[in-house]
């Protein structure tokens, strides 16, 4: 590729790492742009994953309106136009925000006010794991998590397993599955969470009993650097645990295999 060429895709790679697609992803992307069609098997010797590992980026790319399944034998995968596709996709992500914005001030406003209604900020990443631990400890039938699927301390696990005993229904969407941590998700699986994977990044989200929820944001540089906000607002809440069961929908099941 010339300088131009590839000073151009360094500008998309970075956009749609923005808009939420993994770097697998972007690569998978860029190499179908660049050889006009691939089938699964040629797809993944030129980006170097294994074939389990492609076929979710094709399923990921498919929904996310990137590249087109071709009638071929074996069958292929063509990109869209670069252009069209990421603003196509930006467009689809900017309306599941604004239909959140607008769900969020609906439930809000249908509420009275209570002085009940409390916002905590927090910062740091091990803080964010303590909040999250005692949150689910005091739940009583519902988390519902959406994080990148990283490794916790042992106070969420035992959180998990104690609320599990307990009968509360924990519902995890991991924002990234593959090799580096296909054993954490799966060991959740076991332990009695619902597991699904949605490529989404940039955020974590936790909301328990639909009536406190927490919000964190993570510097994509340094995970340990985390700004978090813990809103006790059972009108918020409930709207972000809508917006959680709209992804969840669109999630695709980690099962163990």
């Amino acid at each position: 590729m010339s300088k131009i060429v590839n000073q151009k895709w360094k500008n998309y790679s970075h956009s749609l790492v923005k808009l939420a697609l993994t770097p697998d992803e972007v690569r998978c992307f860029q190499l179908l742009v660049a050889e006009g069609s691939l089938n699964a098997k040629s797809l993944g010797k030129g980006i170097g994953v294994l074939p389990n590992a492609v076929y979710r980026l094709i399923t990921n790319l498919k929904q996310k309106g990137f590249i087109v399944e071709l009638d071929t034998h074996p069958i292929s995968f063509q990109a869209l136009p670069p252009d069209i596709a990421i603003n196509a996709y930006a467009q689809n992500k900017l309306k599941e925000i604004n239909q959140l914005i607008t769900l969020s001030l609906k439930e809000v406003s249908a509420r009275p006010s209570s002085s009940t209604n409390t916002i905590e900020q927090i910062t740091g990443r091990n803080a964010m794991f303590l909040k999250s631990a005692e949150m689910i400890n005091k739940s009583k039938n519902e988390v519902l998590i959406i994080s990148i699927g990283e490794s916790v301390p042992d106070e969420i696990k035992i959180a998990n397993r104690d609320a599990i005993e307990r009968g509360v229904t924990i519902k995890f969407i991991a924002q990234i599955y593959n090799q580096r941590n296909a054993m954490i998700l799966k060991s959740w699986v076991r332990m009695g969470l619902e597991v699904r994977h949605l490529s989404e990044t940039g955020y974590h989200m936790q909301i328990v009993d639909g009536n406190v929820c927490l919000l964190s944001t993570s510097n994509p540089e340094n995970s340990a650097e985390r700004s978090s906000m813990i809103i006790r607002s059972v009108g918020l809440s409930n709207a972000i645990r809508n917006y959680f069961y709209m992804l969840w929908e669109k999630a695709l099941p980690i099962k163990i295999e």
